[in-house]
């Protein structure tokens, strides 16, 4: 995971678990300003509390230390934003529609439990994906995303299969719900 080094935010968590503070907590918050990141901090015994806007600054921070967030849902979440990230830029190479064609086609193929049954529902139009290696590039940089945030999870993060399998399948299930074309959807879910 790439982040910007000079993130002010992770620069001071970073001074301030050098002079020994440790991370007892962290959740995933909405504020006005965006998802923010709670940590608890414990030093002598004390706690304190610090607040990190999402950034792949702390993103890449906290894979790299294998910080966990709070439980689950809240993980889902948290990769639910990683994903935006990572998918709105291959969206904008390729057009919303294309994309979330070669999305819709790619989940059906992968088959996750909660991932797959919204897609079921989805009808993608056969001129929104593109034929040939145009086509598998995109389906292959989709896959990429996908394993590379897998590995964040069984690697660093130290979830088993079965978590990482839930983590990463109710992120990509809640990011499709979300973002998908208003064109996919009201073909998929007409009147």
């Amino acid at each position: 995971m790439v982040g910007a080094v000079d993130d002010p935010y992770v620069r001071l968590l970073k001074e301030r678990l050098r002079a020994g503070s440790e991370v007892v907590r962290i959740q995933l918050t909405d504020s006005e300003r965006g998802p923010e990141y709670v940590l608890i901090l414990s030093l002598h015994r004390q706690l304190s509390e610090m607040r990190i806007p999402h950034s792949d600054a702390f993103t890449s921070w906290s894979l790299d230390t294998g910080a966990r967030l709070a439980d689950e849902e809240q993980e889902m979440r948290r990769f639910e934003l990683i994903l935006h990230q990572r998918f709105v830029p291959l969206r904008d190479e390729l057009d919303a529609s294309t994309f979330d064609a070669l999305l819709v086609q790619y989940v059906r193929t992968l088959g996750p439990a909660r991932a797959s049954s919204f897609v079921q529902k989805l009808r993608t139009s056969p001129y929104a994906a593109q034929e040939g290696r145009a086509k598998q590039r995109a389906l292959q940089r989709i896959e990429d995303v996908l394993v590379e945030l897998a590995r964040a999870l069984g690697r660093p993060l130290r979830y088993d299969e079965a978590a990482t399998s839930r983590i990463l399948d109710g992120a990509l299930a809640q990011w499709m719900s979300r973002h998908l074309t208003a064109e996919l959807q009201a073909e998929s879910f007409p009147g």
